[in-house]
């Protein structure tokens, strides 16, 4: 990504952001607005902004467990979650992260084959913990859903259809290449229409190539299964970080009456919903999930702004420009080149 691209996305993103915001705030009344300032509870507040940090640094955890027994440098890993979070906020469907993981991880001293091969594991690990962790929350929170939200539900559904295609698909590709192959160059064949024959043999080709390249990955996570599983139950433990959030938002606002657990299974379900949404970090379908899903454990649709904007705020705009600081802050000992020196 060039950074005038950079500088585009950045801007698409804060306008976007700004428009859902004043939106949100046209039925707000400002003086109930300021009393719940003076009147919030900023010590759970506070709790929640340790969370986040918890959460990239559970991040971290995986990587450094992913890319054992190579070494990296320490900081190098650590701002590599923020860059990440930098890539997938300012880009539709969050395509920008695993680039940015991947420059992020050779700038920690690891090749950029390695690094892609990490970031290729963790995507597959990721992909899987997000629906080993909603069917924990149909136990809690889809009911609720199911009989209040009608309107959410199709998105939760659709939500969770993507991200078991996806699952299935890489499944597939880790045992049956071959037969992946021929699938996607059928997938490939409409291409033919307005494309080049060229071009096509070169789409075709680097598909064919990732294809490859996740196979091998997979084969090696697979014959791990110490790495696989530690990295899972990180996984894991870093999505239930970010699905409590909420609650203590929540609690700060004063919304004593709510559930921990079943704030945690809407919270789920609102990210599922909202990760179909092409726009960067969900914008639009994010905030009004949030009111749709949280509205009923508050005093009045003021508070319900209030407290999603402290929401957003924590959980993508703080990682957007944390990311960006992070972006900028490149390890002291990395040459430039390939790797960190010595």
């Amino acid at each position: 990504m060039t950074t005038r691209q950079r500088i585009f996305w950045i801007l698409f993103t804060l306008f976007i952001g700004a428009v859902v915001f004043i939106y949100s705030f046209h039925q707000v009344n400002l003086k109930q607005f300021c009393q719940q300032i003076s009147k919030t509870n900023y010590g759970w507040l506070l709790f929640a902004f340790v969370l986040v940090i918890f959460y990239y640094l559970t991040m971290a955890w995986i990587l450094k467990v992913l890319i054992a027994p190579h070494k990296a440098s320490l900081w190098g890993i650590v701002r590599t979650p923020w860059m990440e979070q930098f890539g997938n906020g300012i880009t539709p469907f969050s395509i920008g992260g695993q680039p940015m993981q991947i420059l992020g991880l050779r700038q920690a001293g690891i090749s950029v084959g390695e690094g892609t091969s990490v970031s290729l594991m963790k995507f597959v690990i990721y992909q899987g913990m997000i629906v080993v962790a909603f069917l924990i929350c149909l136990l809690f929170g889809y009911q609720y859903v199911a009989n209040h939200m009608l309107s959410m539900t199709s998105l939760v559904i659709f939500g969770v259809a993507i991200h078991v295609l996806v699952l299935l698909g890489l499944i597939f590709i880790m045992f049956f290449p071959p037969i992946t192959e021929k699938i996607a160059n059928l997938v490939l064949a409409p291409f033919h229409w307005f494309l080049s024959e060229k071009q096509t043999a070169g789409i075709a080709k680097k598909l064919d190539q990732r294809i490859l390249e996740f196979h091998v990955v997979s084969n090696k996570l697979a014959k791990n299964p110490k790495k696989l599983i530690a990295a899972s139950l990180l996984t894991l433990l870093q999505l239930f970080i970010y699905y409590a959030i909420p609650y203590f938002i929540l609690l700060a606002v004063g919304a004593h009456n709510a559930d921990f657990i079943f704030i945690v299974a809407l919270n789920v379900i609102l990210t599922l919903a909202i990760s179909i949404f092409p726009v960067p970090g969900g914008s639009g379908g994010a905030e009004i999930g949030f009111s749709l899903l949280f509205s009923s454990f508050l005093a009045n649709h003021t508070v319900t702004i209030f407290a999603m904007l402290i929401w957003r705020i924590l959980t993508y705009y703080f990682g957007i420009f944390a990311g960006l600081i992070a972006y900028n802050l490149v390890p002291s000992h990395y040459d430039g080149k390939n790797n960190v020196k010595n």
